[in-house]
């Protein structure tokens, strides 16, 4: 998966920059073509069309056509090297980063110290590095850029400038494209989605297979999650894509799979170029295509049914004719007098927070057991493998799992000491953790990688993604989707609802005043449910809310 954590600032120093004046968009085919690499655009709507130099230009009209040119990408953003002398058009690297300027603030171009270069000065929002990991910055950076110029044959060319683009926001949205690769949860029962984005042109399908391959996700190297391919295997020679059919040739290295591995490396294939029929060769030649046998890995595994709430009186699933019973967990849960309970995905198990505070485990046809009678606990996850996350609200340090037999099973954590913890949940495929932490300097939103140990058992959190989270109060955080998670956030009297996309731009979805609880029914924004003053409240449009006339005490988790 990406990693933001730690961001590179000094790679935005590196960037160049984009304005957008200058380009438009024309409708492009989406031939299928055969080469060296799978060369598509099947998602590619609009082709970027920009201008070359213009004679007679200046040096700030060369550098300011230079970034409108920059926006389009297309054979190899060659518009845009008319604007550099020879040898810089061969040394420069649109692909090294990609910058996202702050949204409504323009670049300034002014004179640099040394003759004959100018300085481009921008504050960027996000950074996008050369594996194509996006991650959004906690808040906008300045940078400045310098530009040297020649003249070459009479007319003003860049010698000097930096690689990389920079690009408005709708710039990043029309000129780059959003690629998920899909690698292995450690049981195989899952594929997990790890978001890159690439420039749009013929060769962004072959860099997502490319990424694929390099699996340089650091929570593959820490055993977070697993690529079915052998190590060192690459991209080969011929290899094309036409409509639910991908032939993709790899290097040799690929032989030493065996039939379970080939199986599961076209299931990443197969998910990550979004074609049903993948198959492989090698150097040409057809790997032999026998059944391994195994069940295919789930890709985003949803929540089923309606929406789980509980009243005073009653556990259930919400419908029209009021709250369905859900077996016999309905009667455990209200007779414990539970204040907040996750649900389990085949909806035979739950743990629950019970009005003793501590937290249980009830299955069907299994009496409930008490897992965790510590004080102050935060509302208990429940993972897919029968493990539940619990940690005390005042300290993060307290995080620790059970297995469902009460048996307490210890994590090791670079949780911060001095935080709480807000709320805790493990996504649906159980290979990451969402925590949203309450700090001495405002609220974090931290998605850790689990790393399991025989059995599924978890045994660490490595590394988190951290999600650029608006300051205010932390409320509440949920899962959305596979690669989504959103939260609440008080604000002077308000209480914003934020989406995060792991790997991509975060979305303001509004407020709702009194909101204290948010899950959701399915895999985006739409499924979203908020818990205000009793109420249940759902999205209409984005950035509106209204009641669903639906009251509740507080709304369950699925898994």
């Amino acid at each position: 998966m990406p990693k933001f954590s730690k961001i590179a600032f000094f790679s935005l120093v590196t960037a160049v920059s984009v304005a957008l004046t200058g380009c438009v968009g024309v409708p492009t085919s989406s031939e299928v073509q055969t080469g060296p690499l799978i060369n598509e655009q099947d998602g590619a709507q609009y082709e970027i069309v920009a201008s070359g130099p213009v004679a007679g230009s200046t040096q700030e009209q060369i550098l300011t056509d230079f970034m409108n040119a920059v926006r389009s990408p297309a054979r190899d953003y060659s518009v845009a090297r008319e604007f550099l002398t020879g040898a810089m058009s061969e040394a420069w690297n649109p692909a090294a980063s990609a910058t996202v300027l702050e949204r409504d603030k323009l670049p300034t171009i002014a004179p640099a110290l040394d003759e004959n270069a100018l300085t481009y000065s921008f504050s960027a929002q996000a950074v996008i590095d050369a594996r194509g990991v996006y991650s959004e910055l906690p808040s906008p950076v300045s940078q400045t850029l310098a530009f040297a110029f020649e003249q070459v044959n009479g007319e003003w060319r860049i010698s000097t400038a930096p690689p990389g683009v920079v690009l408005t926001l709708r710039g990043f949205e029309v000129s780059f494209e959003e690629q998920v690769l899909y690698y292995f949860d450690p049981s195989f029962a899952y594929l997990i989605p790890d978001t890159r984005w690439f420039a749009a042109r013929e060769s962004s399908q072959a860099r997502a297979l490319q990424a694929l391959l390099a699996a340089d996700s650091a929570w593959v190297q820490q055993g977070v999650v697993l690529t079915a391919f052998p190590p060192s295997t690459t991209l080969g020679t011929t290899s094309s894509l036409t409509s639910g059919r991908a032939v993709v040739d790899l290097s040799s290295e690929a032989l030493a799979a065996n039939n379970v591995a080939r199986d599961r490396m076209r299931q990443q294939l197969s998910a990550t170029l979004h074609t049903p029929i993948v198959v492989l060769t090698v150097e040409g030649r057809e790997l032999q295509d026998s059944s391994s046998g195994q069940n295919a890995a789930v890709i985003e595994p949803g929540s089923a049914g309606p929406l789980v709430v509980g009243t005073g009186d009653q556990f259930g699933f919400s419908t029209s004719d009021g709250l369905s019973a859900i077996t016999e967990l309905s009667d455990i849960v209200t007779s414990a007098g539970a204040t907040t309970a996750a649900l389990s995905a085949d909806r035979l198990s739950a743990v629950y927070r019970a009005a003793d505070g501590a937290a249980y485990f009830a299955s069907v046809g299994v009496a409930p057991r008490l897992i965790d009678a510590r004080s102050g606990l935060v509302a208990p996850s429940l993972d897919p493998f029968r493990f539940v996350w619990s940690a005390q609200r005042s300290s993060a340090t307290s995080l620790t799992t059970f297995a469902v037999d009460g048996t307490e099973h210890p994590l090791q954590t670079s949780l911060p000491a001095d935080s709480q913890i807000v709320s805790l949940d493990v996504s649906r495929d159980g290979a990451r953790l969402l925590v949203y932490l309450s700090t001495p300097s405002g609220p974090q939103l931290l998605v850790y990688g689990i790393v399991r140990q025989q059995g599924n058992v978890p045994v660490q959190l490595v590394e988190p993604v951290s999600l650029p989270v608006r300051s205010g109060t932390a409320i509440d955080a949920a899962w959305v989707g596979s690669s989504s998670v959103a939260t609440l956030t008080g604000d002077d009297g308000s209480v914003e609802v934020t989406a995060y996309n792991l790997g991509g731009p975060s979305q303001d979805l509004g407020d709702v005043d009194g909101a204290t609880q948010l899950v959701t029914t399915g895999s985006n924004t739409d499924g979203l449910r908020v818990l205000a003053d009793g109420e249940v409240w759902r999205p209409q449009g984005s950035q509106a809310w209204v009641q669903t006339g639906l009251d509740a005490s507080f709304l369950a988790v699925q898994q």
